[in-house]
């Protein structure tokens, strides 16, 4: 370089990438931990949040945009778990589970609590819903066989460009 060429270094800070840095499977991993120890830090007392996940599961999407919507969930689950029983009925653990499963054309997260009611859950994916829809996402409510309620978050995959057409 000359010097008197004052082109910026590449290296230099100002220079803004045009496309954002690859994201791989690591950082949506760090992304799912981190929410869950949030929800275990904030959360109600007594209700335990764990993880079931593989660290390869990545959806093809910004992982702070998966945050958001899975961030509001986990609290909304937390809550749930941690509201009290029905009178008479058994006690029941407090937990929430968050789940990860690839299914090639999508990657699917669900948090499962184990509350008795579902309100909050349904709640939850109502004000989610408009957001999850414009992504191009869905968000699907069931109840868990053994109790409680599990939300699953569908993102796509997105097609390859020779398949689009």
């Amino acid at each position: 370089m000359a010097p008197n060429d004052h082109r910026p270094a590449a290296a230099d800070p100002r220079i803004i990438p045009l496309r954002p840095q690859a994201r791989g499977p690591a950082d949506f991993a760090a992304v799912v931990a981190r929410l869950a120890a949030a929800a275990r830090d904030r959360g109600p007392a007594g209700v335990t949040v764990s993880l079931d996940t593989d660290a390869a599961h990545a959806p093809d999407a910004d992982p702070a945009a998966v945050a958001a919507p899975l961030g509001r969930l986990l609290d909304a689950a937390c809550a749930a778990a941690a509201a009290p029983a029905p009178r008479g009925a058994c006690p029941r653990p407090r937990e929430v589970v968050i789940t990860t499963i690839d299914t090639g054309d999508a990657l699917e997260i669900e948090v499962a609590d184990s509350a008795a009611d579902a309100a909050r859950q349904q709640a939850a994916v109502a004000d989610l819903r408009s957001l999850v829809d414009r992504s191009g996402w869905s968000l699907s409510l069931a109840a868990c066989p053994d109790g409680g309620t599990a939300v699953t978050l569908r993102i796509p995959r997105r097609r390859s460009r020779s398949l689009a057409a």
